[in-house]
Parts: structure tokens; sequence; C-alpha cells
């Protein structure tokens, strides 16, 4: 089961667009949901959702994870994505009929594991906005999966991280080319394993362009 913490968007206007937050491992949406005040000024009226992963967090029983990790072999990641897939892709559904939106005002945001998650949801939901991805990494779906997205795709990524391996930015921006998605990147440089202030300006212009570039 997912459970969320939500903030609606200061600015005046009807609801239009949303973003929803996807955690890394053994963390929360309440380590996330925080980043909207950093965005929403510059985003049409948006509501913000921070969802907690679906499962208790093998390796630390505060936190969350949207599966275990017993490696980090694509063998174990694909059993993992393959089981969150459907949980997460109702519970958007579910969020986006709530507030009577598409896929195409919707954006996710995800931080190391909850990029992985993201990157793949774009492919169980081919029409969502945009990925904004921190620190994480693609694995490429299964053929049955592999309809063309028209999803826009950043990556941003510490060129010192060593929890999620800075050339996983360029693995990951090589293999979606090879699925037809081109991703942005920034490299933020000096930075290990978080999100710093650049790299909120760079996300935050990246949402605002394509969530402004849409009705």
């Amino acid at each position: 089961m997912i459970s969320s913490s939500k903030i609606i968007s200061k600015n005046p206007g009807t609801l239009s667009k949303m973003v929803v937050f996807l955690h890394g491992y053994g963390a929360s949406g309440d380590d996330l949901i925080s980043l909207s005040s950093s965005w929403e000024d510059h985003l049409p009226p948006t509501v913000f959702v921070a969802p907690n992963g679906p499962e208790a967090c093998d390796a630390n029983i505060f936190g969350y994870q949207w599966f275990g990790l017993p490696d980090f072999s694509p063998t174990n990641m694909r059993l993992g994505l393959d089981r969150v897939r459907p949980v997460l892709l109702n519970y958007l559904s579910s969020l986006l009929n709530e507030h009577q939106m598409s896929p195409q005002d919707l954006a996710l945001v995800g931080f190391s594991q909850g990029t992985i998650v993201a990157l793949e949801m774009m492919f169980a939901m081919p029409t969502l906005n945009c990925v904004l991805g921190y620190s994480g990494a693609f694995f490429p779906p299964p053929p049955s999966l592999c309809s063309l997205p028209s999803t826009k795709v950043m990556l941003i990524h510490g060129n010192m991280d060593t929890v999620v391996p800075y050339m996983a930015l360029f693995q990951s921006q090589a293999q979606l080319k090879e699925l037809k998605v081109e991703a942005e990147t920034y490299t933020c440089h000096g930075i290990a394993h978080t999100i710093n202030n650049i790299g909120l300006e760079v996300g935050g212009q990246f949402l605002s362009r394509n969530f402004n570039n849409t009705k």
C-alpha cells in the first residue's frame, strides 16, 4: 500500500499539473516534498505529491523502499521493477483521476532508487509529460513494455557520487537513446549522492519548460 504527503501550489488558478516525487532507498516521501517550495513559483498551479514506497525498507526500519535490493544485478533489479510497476501505475492513475488530469499533466521526480522507478514508469505510462531523475540509473524494460514514450527526460548526477556511480549518468543516456528516448543530462561538479541548489535550479527549469509547453 502506498501512502503520501501532498502540497497544493499557492499559485492562483485551477490546478493543472502534478509532480510526484519518488524517494530513494530507505527514505520516505517526507524527504522530498519540501523541494516543491523551490519550484512552485515557476510552474502552473501544481499539486505536489510525495508517496512512501510500498514496502518497509529491508535495511532501515524507519524508511521505505520501492523494492528490495539484495544486490544490484540486472536480474534482481528487473524482478523488483516488475513487482512495483503495476502497484505504482495504479496509484498514479488514481491520483490523476482524483484531480481530473491526464498523464500529459504529470511529471515524476526521482532520487536514486526513485529515479530507477521513474524511468521505468514512462514505459508503462508512455504519454507521461516528463521525468526528472537525480543520482539514479536506468534498467531497460522488457520487450513487452517497449512502446515508444513521448516523455521528456533530464538526468542530473554529481560527479563525486559513490553510491550510484557517476558513469551511470552516461550509461543511462546511451541505453535510453537505443530506445529512441533522448535524455538531457547535467553534471553537478564536486557533489556526491545528494541534490544541491544548482541541481534544483536546473531541474526546476526543465519542469517549467515542459509544463509550460503543454496546455
